[in-house]
């Protein structure tokens, strides 16, 4: 399984993506227009905030999902049994909670990601098979919605060995929405799942790269044109003790009411049979 590396800067970005995207369900941008500062930044002030008791007071809103999830709350992938040993705080703009303690450098990143997001979708759009994107109800820049997509700050903690059996840092599982943007995380340990080989692939890591995938919404919209590639988040062989891990991904969202298949009317009627499956709602 070949994950194409992408210049965003080159002729030929929008095709070497979306060929990258319609192979593997994935692409990397390698070179991008976002300040990795900032996203160090915003680790390492997140990981602090994350891992105090001033998360707490903003325990998450099962109605508007916004806000800390604790670990004993966090996700239990589609077909698992074990939570994933992860805690992680969820950011909407313009409406959810946004902790005091913490600078604006959350926001500011997620503005930079949206509007690349926005470009992505974009790049999908111009190079979809014609009788694909027939099939649409509407272009997919369109479709996407701003207040409903999902900035998540993850804190991955360090593998202790006493953890419940089974458990890993995120089984394998498939993103809701339209597509993932994923700066790359503080540690390795993000694998993709080949089906032709029944497989694992460790997913490039690159220094500084942003990794994007495809979401089931983009998947039940394209009738399965685009297909969402399973993923996971492992420890990785030879790891040293006691490290921990930080992630942001952004979860471009679909609007609330936005056709995607004969099963699913619409995105919002999707998201929540998701969220239930995961015992979060």
């Amino acid at each position: 399984m070949e994950i194409l590396s992408v210049d965003y800067y080159a002729d030929n970005a929008p095709k070497r993506f979306t060929d990258s995207l319609k192979q593997t369900g994935f692409g990397v941008l390698e070179i991008h227009p976002i300040d990795w500062q900032l996203i160090e930044d915003v680790y390492s002030e997140w990981r602090e905030f994350i891992n105090s008791k001033a998360a707490h007071n903003y325990y998450y809103d099962k109605r508007t999902q916004d806000g800390y999830f604790p670990m004993d709350i966090s996700e239990t992938a589609k077909g698992e049994t074990a939570r994933d040993i992860k805690h992680y705080f969820h950011l909407y703009f313009p409406n959810g909670r946004y902790p005091k303690e913490v600078s604006n450098k959350a926001r500011e990143l997620f503005d930079k990601l949206f509007k690349l997001g926005k470009t992505l979708l974009q790049w999908i759009d111009d190079h979809m098979d014609p009788e694909t994107s027939k099939k649409l109800h509407m272009p997919l820049v369109e479709a996407l919605s701003f207040d409903r997509t999902l900035f998540r700050v993850l804190h991955y903690p360090a593998i202790k060995g006493d953890e419940e059996p089974g458990a890993i840092r995120a089984a394998a599982h498939e993103d809701i929405n339209l597509i993932t943007l994923l700066p790359v995380a503080s540690s390795p340990g993000l694998e993709v799942y080949s089906h032709k080989e029944d497989k694992w692939y460790e997913v490039p890591c690159k220094p500084q790269s942003i990794i994007i995938n495809i979401g089931d919404m983009l998947q039940e919209m394209t009738n399965f044109e685009y297909i969402a590639t399973k993923h996971r988040v492992v420890k990785p062989e030879g790891e040293a003790q006691g490290v921990d891990r930080m992630s942001t991904p952004c979860f471009m969202h679909a609007k609330a009411d936005v056709y995607l298949s004969e099963k699913y009317k619409t995105a919002d009627i999707f998201l929540d049979e998701r969220l239930i499956e995961l015992g979060v709602k």
